[in-house]
């Protein structure tokens, strides 16, 4: 299948052009986030009739919760233009959401069945692209992923290394729990799903995948720490993490219950703990000096 990536910059747009060129099996096209913020509606048009695809692999905004920019109104705007203009010319479309639909309030991991209630701007936002796919997409394929992590900027990983190579304080906090997921465990489940929808397997649905594993945000940075420590920038970076107190008791858990995908689509969950490693490692070739 010949696949448009929206947000081929992204951390995880590098992940699946990595994981796509040595098996052959899927063509990986796309643009760039600076790209996507088109301004009216007959740029999408254009990128369409200048792109023949089989599906559109919607990655912007996973991309754009882990950076700087702002989740909101014109990305409404601009996936209403573009589940239009994928409708009329009846192309698939995967779209990559996040636990972050949810409150948390659950003790166990969310389930498909699970209504998003999530009340946050960026879970809102969210939720509203996830409704206007399904009213206007006939072949929409929704995929729910918890934290996304990797070496690469922007991630959640990359931003917490950055504050504590410069000598900045980071408070992470035991009462946010959920399944980490590394970028290239994403770009396996995504090519697992290409390779059976092109083989015939239904092009829509709700799924979740994560990592195995729950961890909560302290525990999570104690495990990256343990193998940035060995790298001259982070010897010292204990001493900057600060676990944040909260007398409330009240914790926010955005695990995922992913048997779905698995009966399905037959994809088997992997530790994230296995993948910390390569993050550390790629985030300290890409940005530590010397």
């Amino acid at each position: 299948m010949r696949i448009l990536v929206l947000g081929l910059d992204s951390p995880l747009g590098f992940s699946l052009r990595a994981f796509a060129a040595p098996l052959m099996r899927h063509e990986i096209v796309g643009v760039d986030m600076d790209a996507t913020r088109w301004r009216r509606e007959r740029q999408v048009k254009k990128l369409l009739r200048r792109q023949s695809v089989d599906l559109i692999l919607d990655a912007r905004l996973v991309t754009q919760i882990d950076g700087v920019d702002p989740v909101g109104q014109p990305d409404l705007e601009r996936t209403r233009w573009l589940a239009g203009l994928a409708a009329r010319d009846r192309i698939a479309y995967l779209f990559l959401s996040s636990a972050r639909v949810f409150s948390g309030t659950l003790s166990r991991p969310y389930r498909e069945t699970d209504q998003p209630d999530a009340t946050d701007p960026i879970g809102r936002t969210l939720i509203e692209v996830e409704q206007l796919l399904r009213e206007v997409v006939d072949e929409i394929f929704i995929l729910r992923l918890g934290l996304m992590f990797g070496g690469r900027r922007p991630n959640p990983l990359a931003r917490a290394l950055d504050a504590l190579s410069r000598g900045d304080r980071v408070k992470v906090s035991e009462q946010v729990r959920g399944s980490p997921v590394h970028v290239a465990e994403v770009a396996r489940v995504i090519h697992g799903i290409s390779d059976q929808i092109g083989a015939g397997a239904p092009r829509t649905g709700l799924y979740h995948y994560s990592g195995i594993g729950e961890v909560n945000a302290y525990s999570f940075m104690e495990t990256v720490l343990a193998n940035a420590s060995q790298y001259a920038p982070f010897k010292e970076a204990r001493e900057l993490v600060e676990l944040i107190k909260d007398d409330t008791g009240a914790t926010t858990n955005l695990s995922l219950d992913c048997a779905k995908i698995r009966h399905q689509f037959g994809i088997q969950q992997l530790s994230w703990r296995e993948f910390v490693p390569r993050a550390v490692q790629r985030y300290i070739e890409l940005y530590a000096e010397g």
